[in-house]
């Protein structure tokens, strides 16, 4: 037999292989029983493992933590996680625990019925919410996320209480994790900024129009040409013009000095008067070449 096969015990028997001969074959690891009637040529791993599984029952929707690592490119961990609608034969195996659904929203990536993001991290375990929620904003980013997410959202008839906290923690629409990172910790202080928005003529980073407050996070390598600076001065001048405060910070200030940064945004939005030490005096990517900045 050729290696990485997936055969049904019908395929094996049209191979002169009887039911004796095939228990002879697993107890010498030559075949790997994934689940009845299903069998794997090589040891299974990976999506070869999520293949044969979804020979052996189509209507599989992976989900949870193994849609986590489908999404991530990681190490497919073992028993993997996937979602069966509440009609349907719901024993697991030692390969496979079963949840049952009203509804198995998914998308197909390489083949495979993969649970939508916001599923997949309804139906991640308590201890990996972190992941649940960095799993939202990296599925749902950029100038599309928001209106991706409602999409998938309204796939269920009710949403769970729990997707709903998981969901208002999540930063989506960010561009880059540096924007998330800043957002995900302003929401967390009660400070919800609205990514990617449209204000005018240019989409903004973050926008609070309850505070009237614009958020730009700028990256050295994308910001340093002078045709984006130029956009950038004009940008933030559109934001004054529009009766919005407007605040810049490179990735370096949210990557080095996030506390600074958080606690500068939330005393601009209190009203307190707090003046900042000269920045060659308290921001690290600075203090070695200080001088040339007085």
């Amino acid at each position: 037999m050729e290696p990485r096969q997936i055969l049904r015990t019908a395929e094996l028997n049209a191979l002169g292989h009887s039911r004796h001969k095939i228990s002879k074959l697993v107890d010498a690891g030559q075949l790997h029983r994934i689940d009845h009637g299903i069998y794997c040529t090589s040891r299974p791993s990976g999506d070869y493992l999520l293949r044969a599984l979804q020979r052996s029952r189509p209507h599989l929707v992976f989900t949870g933590k193994t849609a986590w690592q489908v999404y991530e490119k990681k190490h497919i961990s073992v028993p993997v996680h996937a979602l069966v609608p509440r009609n349907r034969h719901r024993s697991g195996s030692p390969y496979l625990r079963i949840t049952t659904a009203s509804t198995t929203p998914h998308r197909l990536i390489d083949g495979l019925r993969i649970a939508t993001p916001v599923r997949a991290a309804l139906d991640m375990p308590t201890k990996d919410e972190n992941w649940a929620v960095w799993l939202l904003e990296k599925q749902y980013p950029g100038r599309t996320g928001q209106a991706e997410l409602e999409e998938d959202l309204a796939a269920f008839r009710k949403i769970p209480k729990r997707l709903r906290e998981l969901v208002a923690r999540a930063a989506v629409g960010g561009d880059s994790m540096t924007e998330r990172i800043l957002f995900r910790v302003l929401r967390g202080r009660g400070i919800v900024m609205e990514q990617n928005k449209l204000v005018g003529h240019y989409f903004r980073d973050g926008v609070s129009e309850k505070h009237k407050l614009i958020i730009e996070v700028n990256g050295y390598e994308y910001h340093r040409t002078r045709d984006v600076l130029v956009k950038d001065h004009w940008k933030a001048n559109d934001a004054h013009i529009r009766g919005y405060r407007h605040l810049t910070y490179s990735d370096a200030c949210i990557d080095m000095h996030l506390h600074s940064v958080v606690a500068q945004i939330e005393a601009l939005i209190a009203g307190e008067e707090r003046l900042s030490a000269p920045v060659w005096n308290c921001h690290s990517a600075l203090r070695a070449t200080h001088r040339e900045w007085k």
